[in-house]
C-alpha cells in the first residue's frame, strides 16, 4: 500500500491530523526540513527526513504546513510534484464524507448566531482574551454567541466559561462539523486558520449561503496571514487588529480591498480616579505576557536587567505571565539577589491585572511581532507611560516623546535610555500616563466596538 506522508511537524500539523481524523484515514509519517525533528515522533508518527521520500515513490504527501509555496518546489526538485494531495482534493472527500442529519431543514435563526473560534489557544493569551470578549460583548447584546475551546484549555472566568463548548481531542472537526450544522445560518470569526476554520470550510462547501466567515488577524505575520489566506476562497471578511495590518495585507493580497475591516481594541476604561496613580522616586514598570521567545522576546527581559543596574535606575519591575523563559527569568533574579527590584509573578487572572496595572508606571513591551497589544492598551488606561518597540498598533496609540516612546525592535540601549529620562522626569511621566490614558479612553470604548462589528460584519 502507496505511504501517505504529512510534510511538516509544526502547530499546524494538528489540523492536519484532525482532518483526516474526520476522513477516518490513516497517514504514516511526518517530514519536517528542521532535522532537530527527525527521528521524534508527533501524534504517535515518526518524523522523517524529506531525503527519505525517494524510498517511497508513490507516496502520497499532504503538506500540513503553511510554506505550501516552496515545499511544492522543494518535491518538484525530487520529481514528487505529482504526489501532492492538495486541499481542494481533500475538501472534496470531505464533502462525501459529511455527517448529514436526517431530514434536516435549516430553518432562520431567531437571532443572530456568531460562533468564535478559540480552540487553538494556548492559554490565556491575546487572542484568547479577544476572542472571549467579544462573546461576552455580543452576548450581552442578545447575539447567540458560541466559544469553541478546547478541553485541555486553561479554565476562564465564569461569564465566559457558559459561552464555551469545549471539543474533545479525537475527531475534533466532525464534531466542529455537526456544531455548525447545528447552529445554520451563522457567522463563524476565525481566529487560528485551524482545525475549525477546517470544519467551517467544508461546511460552507455544502451550505454556501447558510455560513459567513471572517478572518481575524492578530498578529503582523506573513506566515498568518499565508495561512489564513491559503483558503481565501472561503472567507467573506477580514477583520485587521491594526490598521498597520490591514495595510500590509491590501499590499500582499489580491483579495478584495473593500472587505477588509478594522477598529481599534475594546478595553474597559471606567472606574478609575486618575488620582489614584502614584508616582515615586522608584520608576514602577510592568510587563504582562507570554514568556516566550519567538515573537514576544521575552528573552530579552534579562537583558533589559541588566541595563537597569547598568544604569543605576532606581527600580521595581513586576513580570506577568508563564512560558519557556519564566524558569532561565527566575535563575537569573536569584542568581543576582535581585528579589527585591525584580517580582515574577507568574500568570496572572484576568480579574487581578487592574490592580497590576494601578501599581505600576510605565508599560514595556520587548516584542518582535504583535497585531496590537491588548496588554499595552490596558496598561494605558490606567495611566501607565508606554515604552514599546515599534511593533504593529504602537504608533497608532503613541506618538513619540508625546505620550510615550517608541524604540526599534531589538534595541534595548534604546527601551533603557527612555525608562531613565522618565525616571529623572517625574512631571514627564505623569502627563505621558494622563495622555495615554485620554488616547484609550477616545478610541477604545467597547460600545463603539460592538456596534462596528454588529453593524459591519454580523448583519
Amino acid at each position: 500500500m502507496n505511504k501517505l506522508i504529512l510534510f511538516g511537524a509544526g502547530v499546524y500539523a494538528k489540523k492536519f491530523k484532525a482532518l483526516l481524523e474526520y476522513l477516518e484515514v490513516d497517514f504514516d509519517y511526518f517530514t519536517d526540513n528542521d532535522e532537530n525533528k527527525w527521528g521524534k515522533f508527533l501524534y504517535g508518527k515518526q518524523i522523517i527526513s524529506p531525503k527519505e521520500l525517494k524510498k517511497f515513490k508513490k507516496c502520497r504527501i499532504i503538506i500540513s504546513c503553511i510554506h505550501e509555496i516552496s515545499i511544492k518546489e522543494q518535491l518538484k526538485k525530487m520529481g514528487l510534484q505529482n504526489n501532492i494531495i492538495g486541499m481542494e482534493e481533500l475538501y472534496v472527500l470531505c464533502e462525501k464524507k459529511q455527517y448529514v442529519h436526517t431530514n434536516k431543514s435549516i430553518q432562520k435563526n431567531s437571532r443572530p448566531m456568531a460562533i468564535i473560534d478559540m480552540y487553538e489557544g494556548i492559554g490565556w493569551g491575546g487572542t484568547e482574551l479577544w476572542a472571549a470578549e467579544l462573546a461576552k460583548l455580543l452576548s450581552e447584546r442578545k447575539i447567540n454567541t458560541i466559544l469553541i475551546g478546547g478541553v485541555d484549555q486553561i479554565p476562564l472566568g465564569e461569564e465566559y466559561e457558559k459561552l464555551i463548548n469545549r471539543m474533545p481531542e479525537y475527531n475534533t472537526i466532525m464534531h466542529m462539523v455537526n456544531l455548525f450544522e447545528d447552529n445554520l445560518p451563522c457567522t463563524f470569526i476565525n481566529n487560528f486558520a485551524g482545525c475549525a476554520f477546517m470544519a467551517a470550510n467544508i461546511v460552507k462547501r455544502r451550505y454556501p449561503d447558510k455560513i459567513k466567515i471572517i478572518s481575524v488577524i492578530h498578529s503582523d505575520n506573513k506566515a498568518l496571514f499565508d495561512a489564513h489566506m491559503y483558503m481565501s476562497k472561503y472567507i467573506d471578511s477580514i477583520f485587521c487588529v491594526s490598521n498597520q495590518i490591514k495595510n500590509n495585507m491590501q499590499n500582499l493580497y489580491s483579495y478584495d480591498c473593500t472587505k477588509y475591516y478594522f477598529k481599534e481594541q475594546p478595553i474597559s476604561t471606567n472606574n478609575y480616579d486618575i488620582s489614584e496613580k502614584e508616582v515615586s522616586t522608584v520608576i514602577k514598570i510592568g510587563y504582562a505576557g507570554r514568556l516566550v521567545k519567538q515573537h514576544k522576546r521575552a528573552d530579552l527581559l534579562i537583558n533589559l536587567i541588566q541595563g537597569l543596574e547598568k544604569e543605576e535606575i532606581n527600580y521595581f519591575l513586576q513580570i506577568a505571565g508563564e512560558g519557556e523563559c519564566f524558569e532561565p527569568i527566575q535563575n537569573y533574579i536569584q542568581e543576582n539577589n535581585l528579589d527585591k527590584k525584580v517580582c515574577l509573578w507568574g500568570r496572572i487572572e484576568k480579574k487581578q491585572m487592574p490592580d497590576f496595572w494601578k501599581k505600576t508606571n510605565v508599560f514595556v513591551n520587548i516584542s518582535e511581532c504583535e497585531g496590537t497589544s491588548l496588554s499595552m492598551l490596558e496598561a494605558m488606561s490606567y495611566c501607565c507611560a508606554p515604552v514599546v518597540t515599534d511593533v504593529s498598533g504602537a504608533k497608532e496609540f503613541i506618538s513619540h516623546g508625546e505620550n510615550g516612546y517608541i524604540c526599534e525592535i531589538g534595541n534595548l540601549c534604546q527601551l533603557v535610555k527612555y525608562i531613565r529620562i522618565l525616571s529623572n522626569d517625574l512631571d514627564k511621566l505623569k502627563e505621558f500616563g494622563k495622555k495615554s490614558r485620554e488616547i484609550v479612553v477616545k478610541k477604545c470604548d467597547t460600545k463603539q466596538y460592538i456596534e462596528y462589528w454588529i453593524n459591519n460584519l454580523l448583519l
